[in-house]
């Protein structure tokens, strides 16, 4: 009897009953063991069976485990529910080592697609001997990658001129950042703009992916945001809901086959009435905290990026106070500063406890935090937070 290939559990819960028949007369099952790195269980592996459950429709999630079976030679089958619309949508518009199938699949169904995905192994693995020759070559020519090099810093210089230089100072409204790129470029970015005498407008945004492709698609999204149309002789501030509409329409239009979606939200501050009027595309929840330091997340619908063209977006529009102070932050910020349990709920303690400190001295005790936990916990996600403090 010839041994049984190898096949990985990737899920929260054990294995359902249609897996285990599919599996159990050609693999051996084996669950994921959250004490050891996903890529060396992977690398054991000839195929991965993942099921993220509540997560599916999470777009940093499966981007994780695309980035590891893009680093590891298993092959995955991807199980996603049905209403996962957001996952169906990205899976199917990406290349990459896996496939898709219903979660609620025939255990004969997903036999046939184990089988599929076996098949996929030799091609993956004469890629990979080809890649390895080529790093092999490059490595041998060292000149060139110092050039390389020298053009990453050159890009990293560019893609920071696209930032804010100043940040807009109006009525008793006040900014600041804290921007830490994981490596030379970053898939984050912000601005903060004065649109008229008494409006200010501003986003952050975080593109789905690391490195080059993140970096351009954020340059994209700087030049192709609206925020005002000139009419005449006046002008018009354009809705939130209305930019990110426009926004995800023309993403979707440049049908890029690389990194083609990222999350946002943009808000615009009325400064003479406190008035903030805000919009998300699967960003992270903005947070409000109170002078009395009770705090709230800021909700609203929408979709990431670049997935649905007719994607409909929703402003909401809520009142501040002095002493309010406002904060919208990518992911990465949850992840270096939250831990490992919930990663938000972490980051909006850390925020209520310093809600008393000076906004400049809270972002200069953020940095020392993520510097605090190096590295490893820091993980390789960009870091970006946006504080606005509306003055008593």
């Amino acid at each position: 009897m010839s041994p049984r290939s190898k096949l990985l559990w990737l899920g929260d819960a054990p294995a359902p009953e249609n897996v285990c028949k599919a599996a159990e007369r050609r693999w051996e099952l084996t669950p994921y063991r959250r004490d050891e790195p996903l890529t060396q269980q992977l690398g054991r592996a000839e195929v991965a069976i993942a099921c993220p459950d509540g997560r599916a429709d999470d777009p940093r999630q499966m981007e994780v485990l695309l980035e590891a079976l893009d680093r590891a030679s298993a092959v995955a089958l991807v199980m996603l529910p049905e209403e996962a619309r957001v996952a169906w949508a990205v899976l199917s518009r990406r290349e990459g080592k896996f496939l898709c199938v219903n979660q609620d699949a025939t255990a004969e169904e997903l036999a046939a697609k184990l089988e599929a995905a076996k098949a996929l192994q030799p091609a993956i693995r004469n890629l990979e001997t080809e890649l390895a020759a080529a790093r092999k070559l490059g490595a041998a020519a060292g000149g060139q990658m110092e050039e390389m090099d020298e053009e990453m810093r050159l890009a990293a210089r560019l893609q920071r001129d696209f930032l804010p230089r100043r940040l807009p100072e109006v009525g008793a409204v006040r900014f600041g950042v804290l921007y830490r790129p994981a490596s030379w470029v970053s898939g984050d970015i912000y601005d903060v703009a004065r649109l008229d005498e008494t409006h200010l407008g501003f986003y952050v945004a975080d593109a789905v992916g690391h490195g080059m492709p993140a970096a351009l698609l954020t340059m994209f999204v700087k030049k192709a945001l609206q925020t005002k149309r000139i009419l005449g002789n006046t002008y018009e501030i354009i809705p939130p809901h209305v930019s990110l509409g426009e926004l995800n329409a023309d993403i979707c239009e440049q049908n890029l086959s690389s990194c083609q979606f990222c999350t946002a939200v943009y808000c615009v501050l009325d400064t003479a009435e406190l008035m903030l009027t805000y919009a998300r595309a699967g960003h992270p929840e903005p947070i409000l905290i109170h002078a009395d330091r009770t705090a709230a997340s800021l909700p609203a619908p929408g979709s990431l990026l670049g997935v649905f063209p007719d994607e409909k977006y929703e402003s909401v529009t809520v009142p501040l106070s002095p002493g309010d102070r406002l904060v919208l932050y990518t992911d990465g910020a949850e992840d270096a500063l939250g831990g490992t349990t919930s990663d938000s709920q972490r980051f909006r303690e850390m925020l209520i406890d310093l809600a008393d400190r000076p906004r400049e001295q809270v972002l200069l005790q953020l940095t020392a935090w993520i510097d605090e936990r190096g590295p490893t916990a820091r993980g390789d996600d960009d870091i970006t937070v946006i504080m606005v403090d509306v003055g008593k």
